[in-house]
């Protein structure tokens, strides 16, 4: 149902419910604990009781839609949720950057619901957060919430990344934590290693140079044709930034920030062993070994190279191949280390978005509002009929998809449901609405799938090293000004990484380069980002 702005009013009340009084309790210990204020006010049932309230009330709910999406009020999730809590809820969806303007007018011209879900940014929290116009979660969590303070109180970075710079917490977080969300380095085809007689993958950027180099002169797809392989591709510079600096740098941060050993702020692209990956990376370029296209094709260009088994060493899950095809082991090369550099690091993978959900000042009813939402980070231990953090993602078990057996490592669809567009179409919105995720299943008869697990699990995993706090939280006039230099920063160390790789720009001026990065701002920058470090250090504690 869409509303328009101009009508929406706080939370209504109906006194003709059918479940009106009487509640049903969810016996988990999680739910039954009703928190400091017992059973809350009077038009509430207690924490662990169903329904949420007494008498239906009705809850605004502005979202952000996917493109193309289904209307959320004709998604199974909120039907039975509604029916479930006697909560009625009245969405108004808009998508994209069309959701931001409306969010930003709405907010700015005091029309607004009475609950707001996945357009958050961190800054709306530190903008009107402070104005009263979120609600402060803090008490709400601690009275109604047990499943939202479980998580809190188990994961301290959780607690941290939600919390604003004035001690409050004004936005839910989305959580989550699968097997096949996972960050990896490069895939490459065991076939074409050994087509080139290489016995062993590489472990080391000169032994992935050799690599490359067989895999240029060698018919290595196996086609007939020794000239038109493509040793190593990506778009843009993402490939590097994954395989190549860390193996230079022994920092994960990419071409942004990263903490080093001793706990300081480091900006990645201004470090000395960064030329020395420079170096290399242009070396691969000159040779031929690097795709000539990777600083200008799409996506979609280069997905065609890869599935049209034309590239080597490719940047992606090898879930991107064609599963009917694709009969040889995909293998992922491990973190490298270089002459620069002995460690062998990879990114952890981000598990957490931030601003989720917020509770304005509109909604007359937030004790029912957090109830609602504290149903999205219940477990499965916990759920109420059948609903919990994971049926967000997946559905219900048992209805759209089972377990394939009691090892509880691998799961199938059930008809109709084929795969997840269909749960985004008539069950759910299946990413980044507020929750918890943990899921470690993966899909059944999915070989490629499976591969990738197993090889990032082996090769991956163990490697794994945080880069700077991506939900440190900074002040309004650091906001302010560090978006300004770090953006400025971002375009000019892409542009100028990108010029030094293709020989456009000669490393004899690295050092003008450096000193171009202090005019535009790094050290003030610098200064930023420690002090966020520093809180975020504190706060994790």
């Amino acid at each position: 149902m869409i509303l328009v702005f101009a009508s929406m009013v706080g939370c209504s009340t109906s006194t003709n419910s059918a479940n009106s009084g009487n509640g049903t309790k969810n016996n988990s210990s999680a739910s039954n604990n009703k928190g400091a204020a017992g059973e809350g006010p009077d038009y509430l049932n207690p924490v662990g009781e169903y329904p949420i309230t007494k008498d239906k009330i009705t809850l605004t709910v502005m979202g952000k839609k996917d493109p193309g999406g289904t209307e959320w009020s004709e998604l199974e999730i909120f039907k039975r949720l509604a029916e479930k809590t006697n909560l009625d809820l009245k969405f108004e969806l808009a998508e994209g950057d069309t959701f931001n303007e409306k969010k930003n007018i709405a907010l700015v011209g005091g029309e607004y619901a009475d609950i707001i879900l996945r357009g958050v940014e961190k800054t709306d929290e530190e903008t009107y957060g402070p104005q009263g116009i979120f609600l402060d979660l803090t008490d709400l969590i601690d009275k109604y919430a047990p499943n939202i303070k479980a998580l809190l109180d188990k994961e301290p970075a959780v607690r941290a990344a939600v919390t604003s710079m004035d001690g409050k917490i004004y936005g839910l977080p989305y959580y989550f934590k699968t097997a096949t969300t996972q960050g990896h380095l490069s895939f490459f085809d065991s076939q074409w290693m050994k087509n080139v007689g290489i016995e062993t993958p590489p472990t080391t950027t000169d032994e992935l140079y050799t690599m490359l180099k067989a895999f240029k002169e060698q018919d290595a797809n196996g086609n007939g044709d020794p000239n038109d392989e493509i040793p190593f591709s990506g778009v843009g510079l993402i490939a590097m930034q994954n395989l190549l600096i860390p193996a230079f740098t022994g920092m994960t941060g990419g071409i942004g920030f990263d903490v080093n050993d001793a706990g300081e702020v480091v900006y990645v692209p201004a470090m000395p062993e960064y030329k020395e990956f420079l170096a290399y990376a242009n070396k691969l370029y000159k040779e031929g070994l690097i795709d000539r296209e990777f600083s200008t094709q799409t996506s979609q260009q280069w997905q065609a190279k890869v599935k049209g088994g034309l590239v080597g060493v490719y940047n992606a899950s090898p879930t991107l191949l064609d599963p009917e095809t694709t009969k040889t082991e995909q293998l992922s090369l491990v973190p490298l280390t270089s002459p620069t550099n002995d460690k062998r690091v990879v990114k952890t993978p981000d598990s957490l978005y931030t601003s989720r959900a917020v509770i304005t000042d509109k909604c007359k009813y937030p004790e029912a509002a957090i109830r609602l939402l504290d149903m999205f980070y219940a477990t499965e231990e916990n759920a109420v009929d059948g609903f919990y953090g994971n049926t967000v993602f997946l559905g219900y078990e048992g209805e759209h998809w089972k377990y394939t057996d009691d090892t509880k490592t691998k799961y199938e669809w059930i008809s109709p449901i084929t795969g997840f567009s269909d749960i985004n179409k008539s069950v759910s919105v299946n990413m980044e609405l507020p929750g918890l995720l943990d899921f470690t299943a993966i899909p059944a008869n999915y070989p490629l799938m499976e591969m990738k697990v197993n090889q990032v699990n082996q090769n991956q995993v163990p490697y794994y090293r945080d880069a700077y706090p991506v939900n440190a939280r900074f002040t309004t006039k650091e906001s302010e000004r560090g978006n300004v230099i770090e953006n400025d920063l971002f375009s000019y160390v892409n542009l100028m990484t990108t010029k030094f790789i293709i020989g456009e720009e000669s490393l004899d001026n690295f050092n003008s380069y450096i000193e171009t990065l202090d005019k535009m701002g790094l050290p003030e920058l610098m200064e930023i980002k420690t002090a966020a470090l520093q809180r975020w250090n504190e706060a994790i504690k």
